[in-house]
């Protein structure tokens, strides 16, 4: 629940401001659903603009919610981001 509401207050703080994602050092891979009702990819793409170095993946057909039909493809991104082996196509 507290996750929930977390995410409701970053969605409601400084809409469109990106300007603190400009100090981020950390290695960033932006992963994001091309059919997200709530946040249209437009968000992840400045997002991913905004952070240095940022890596944008549009995950295409997905919403706001993770389908675990999509864990094995988004595991892949994420080890791919991570510099570790993706798995091999079943």
């Amino acid at each position: 629940m507290r996750a929930a509401l977390n995410h409701a207050y970053a969605g409601a703080a400084r809409v469109g401001s990106t300007a603190d994602l400009a100090s981020v050092t950390a290695p960033t891979l932006v992963l994001h659903g091309t059919e997200d009702p709530m946040f249209p990819p437009a968000h992840a793409e400045a997002t991913a603009q905004a952070v240095p170095g940022a890596r944008l993946v549009l995950i295409e057909g997905m919403g706001h919610t993770l389908p675990s039909r999509l864990d094995d493809h988004l595991a892949d991104e994420i080890l791919r981001h991570t510099g570790r082996e993706a798995h091999a196509p079943a």
